[in-house]
């Protein structure tokens, strides 16, 4: 069984821009095949900040977790708890979690499904991520 965690927009079904920010996660839970999944949807509206979405990731049992961008207090928290960070990617996130768990996801900066250029790279612009709860500079570059 593979667990991978998705920043989500659930208005668009896209993978959300910011790991910190995010409001749902989409939770996708891999048997033997890509149609043996299991999608669960987690509303993260209560949460914020990294340390609240990496005890999230930590406590749904995922090994991999994306988003749009990631900043490295971020990852460092993820990777200390064992969770591989993927970031740099935007579009369809059930494709994309499709990809991932296939290893077929390009590499982070190749034309397809890249997204650079801090919180605005996927188009939707900063969100006002100038620091976390704990003050700390998200270093999303806004």
């Amino acid at each position: 069984m593979i667990r991978v965690a998705i920043a989500y927009n659930k208005n668009t079904g896209e993978i959300f821009e910011h790991f910190g920010h995010c409001e749902m996660f989409a939770v996708y839970e891999y048997g033997d095949t890509l149609d043996d999944c299991k999608k669960k949807l987690i509303d993260c509206s209560g949460r914020h900040g990294h340390k609240d979405m990496a005890d999230l990731m930590k406590e749904e049992n995922v090994m991999a977790v994306m988003s749009g961008n990631m900043g490295p207090e971020a990852k460092a928290l993820l990777l200390s708890y064992g969770i591989v960070p993927v970031a740099g990617y935007c579009g369809d996130a059930d494709t994309a979690a499709d990809m991932l768990v296939t290893g077929q996801l390009p590499l982070a900066g190749e034309d397809a499904g890249s997204c650079s250029g801090g919180c605005g790279g996927c188009g939707g612009g900063c969100g006002g991520c100038h620091s976390d709860d704990n003050g700390s500079d998200c270093s999303c570059g806004c």
